[in-house]
This record gives C-alpha cells, structure tokens and sequence, in this order.
C-alpha cells in the first residue's frame, strides 16, 4: 500500500527559501554602496525563484501526483512523480491544498497542507528573473492584496530569454495584458502570443525623474490600463523589474494603503535577482522618497496626490482596489 511521506497533513508549509524567508521576516537592506542601478550587473546565480514544495510518497515508484485546492480534488492538476517524489512550483500562499500519489501499483489517501502566509510570493518562470505575485501584502486597513492579478518580471527577451517552458507558465497563470514600460531604445516589443496576452508599451523613468512633467501623462495611462478590469492577470516589467517597475508598483501599493515597510521589502527583495542589489538606503530611493514626501505627510496621502497630479482619477483608483484589494 502507498503511504503521503511528506508534507506531514495539515503542515505549513513555506513557499520561500531559507534565505528569502529570513530577509522577508528582518530586512538587512544591501550596502548601499553596491547600489548600481544605471549598470545592471547580471550574475550567473539567481536566487528570486521559491523553495519547491516536495511531495513524497513510499514505496518510491514513478507515477502521478494530483494536486487541488478541493477536497475531493476535482481541480487537481497533475504533476509527474519520479522515484516517489514530485515538485509543486508556484503555489498560492496562505491557501489549503490536498494531494494524492497515483501510480500503477496503486495511490495513496488524500493528505492536506496549507502554504505559509509570508510576503512576497516568489515565483518561477524559466528564462527570466525576478518574478513575483504583488498579491498577498497586507494594508493598512487588514485587507490584503489579491494573489494571481498583478506580476512584476524581469523583461522577456534581450539580456535573458524566456523558455517555451516560461511561456507556458505564463498561460497558466493566466496572464492577459505585458504592460512592458522600458523605453524606445531598449527595443520593447511583444514576445507573448499576442492573440493570447495583448502587449502594451508606456515608457516610463524611475527614481526621483518619476515626478518630472513629461512623466505623468504616462503614469496615467498606465492606470487607464490598471483600472480596467478586463487587462487583468496582468504582468509590469522593464529591464531587470527592479527600479522602473519598483517605483510603479510601489506607488500603486502606497495608493492601496499597502504599508511602507511592506513596499520597501518588495523593493529589495529584487536582490535575490540575477541584477544586483538593491537598497531603501540607496542614493537613488531616498531621492525618490524625498521626491515623494513633498506631496504629502505619509506614504499613502502623498502617492495618491501625485497620481491626482498625473491625472489620475478618484474612480480610476477606485476601480483599482476593487480589483486587487480582497473583500
């Protein structure tokens, strides 16, 4: 008779790496030192994808796991089993799975395990860097960010190369709109089937050049894009998905009441990437924060008065949180 080995039923079980986690629990921001945002240094190490979930069975035959979210498991996915043990990628945190092994000499019982609730949800998609949920940050207010709706990536193509496999991720998270913000010299374009995924290119700057004039029609057309419902699972990225696609996503956040200390570690967690260190002590982010503190008092007033000065609306932001923030 097959018997679950691991995970023990009704565990937690962490979605992060040992090192992702003890940075996630007490940031020890980079020395800011290192800090090199205009020369993004690319290393032959990534460390930004999530520890794989193991599930393990004895005795150890080749076969099947079904994995789903319903008891009975009439949503499972099937994942192949080599040797008594499969690998469970991409899971969703704070969420309840159920599992089974199935193989020719016959399966085991149904077992449980609930994923960890830690911040950020890394994320694995062959080819690229830096890939992670925005979902799952608490606010302010006790809500929390929906997971599966908006993701941050490195870019698709040039200094790295999505994989058939990476695509195909992609699909399966259900991805619909590439809002890709690198500029005109950079070559965006679309990588994606775009009968599948609709490609949209806003250049945009980071740091403290955000707030100059020429900057916030473009802000606001990226929110026109936010605020629609229908461009939703959606993905933001620009070269290495560090510091164009920070300063959005950590407006955004800030709009969403998500707190600074929150949208800070989302920042730097872009360190495990293959691009370098990042730091909220660096040159350039305390420029950024300087820039952003002059429109108002705390982070969450002073995001959403400059988004009013692009000319973003009250409705479109609105919209937004209806969007990304759960009930």
């Amino acid at each position: 008779m097959l018997k679950r080995l691991c995970p023990d039923d009704g565990s937690i079980v962490r979605l992060l790496t040992k090192e992702q986690y003890s940075y996630a629990i007490c940031p020890r921001s980079a020395d800011p030192n290192e800090v090199d945002w205009l020369n993004l240094v690319e290393s032959d190490r990534d460390r930004s994808a999530p520890a794989p979930v193991i599930l393990a069975f004895t005795p150890a035959y080749d076969g099947i796991v079904r994995l789903g979210m319903q008891p009975d498991l009439s949503d499972a996915v099937e994942l192949p089993a080599v040797s008594g043990r499969a690998e469970a990628m991409n899971l969703l945190l704070d969420t309840t799975y159920y599992w089974q092994a199935v193989t020719a000499h016959g399966c085991t019982d149904i077992g449980h395990f609930r994923t960890d609730s830690t911040a950020p949800r890394m994320l694995y998609v062959d080819g690229i860097s830096n890939v992670r949920d925005f979902g799952g940050f608490r606010t302010l207010d006790g809500r929390r960010v929906r997971q599966g709706m908006l993701y941050r990536t490195s870019e698709l193509d040039r200094h790295v190369a999505i994989t058939p496999k990476g695509r195909e991720t992609l699909y399966a998270l259900g991805v619909r709109t590439d809002l890709d913000i690198r500029g005109a010299s950079e070559e965006p374009h679309p990588i994606l089937d775009e009968s599948r995924v609709r490609y949209v290119n806003v250049p945009l700057n980071s740091y403290d050049t955000v707030f100059i004039d020429e900057q916030k029609p473009r802000y606001r057309k990226t929110y026109d894009i936010a605020s629609d419902r229908a461009n939703y699972p959606m993905f933001i990225h620009c070269w290495g998905g560090i510091d164009r696609t920070g300063c959005w996503l950590f407006l955004l956040g800030a709009m969403l009441g998500v707190p600074e200390d929150s949208l800070m570690l989302d920042y730097e967690m872009s360190s495990f990437s293959i691009w370098g260190a990042r730091s909220r002590k660096s040159e350039y982010f305390i420029k950024f924060r300087t820039k952003l503190a002059a429109y108002g008092d705390d982070v969450q007033n002073a995001a959403i008065a400059f988004l009013h000065d692009c000319g973003v609306t009250d409705t479109q932001m609105d919209a937004i949180r209806a969007i990304l923030l759960e009930d």
